[in-house]
């Protein structure tokens, strides 16, 4: 006969510290409050599928984003085009400028065929019997000078 002897005051307690992994059963459901885990990027699976709101908030630098991302521009804040991001030779129709004022200075020399082509008798776009044969300027007066047919 084999004699165990033990006092009540110690039945059901394990001392602290004194519970390996291997004394653990397989399926034994322990409470994640119990557990002091510190997960690193290689104990989580490549196929994990952890859903985004499970992340923290990423800071995406441009060099996360790949060349062929194809991202919306709905998706990007507004830019701000500057000239120098306009290409020389990129051909945008007038109609996506917007009303330009332009100066003297924005224009060259322009020539009196160049207006209308009244001066040369082919005003097809102006009205009335008589042509416009010359467009002055008196600077004495600070008046516009225009001749026309008698």
């Amino acid at each position: 006969m084999v004699e165990i002897r033990f006092k009540p005051s110690d039945v059901g307690t394990v001392p602290d510290g004194s519970v390996t992994n291997v004394k653990v059963a397989a399926g034994a459901a322990i409470a994640m409050g119990k557990l002091d885990l510190a997960i690193t990027d290689s104990e989580v699976a490549a196929a994990a599928g952890i859903a985004k709101d499970k992340l923290a908030a990423l800071e995406i630098a441009n060099t996360d984003i790949a060349a062929a991302a194809a991202i919306e521009k709905s998706k990007l804040a507004a830019l701000e085009i500057e000239d120098s991001d306009v290409k020389a030779d990129a051909a945008i129709a007038k109609s996506k400028l917007g009303a330009l004022a332009i100066a003297d200075a924005d224009v060259d020399a322009i020539t009196v065929t160049k207006v209308t082509g009244a001066i040369d008798g082919r005003a097809e776009s102006t009205t009335g019997d008589k042509d416009v044969t010359g467009i002055g300027f008196d600077s004495a007066t600070d008046e516009v000078v225009i001749d026309r047919e008698e």
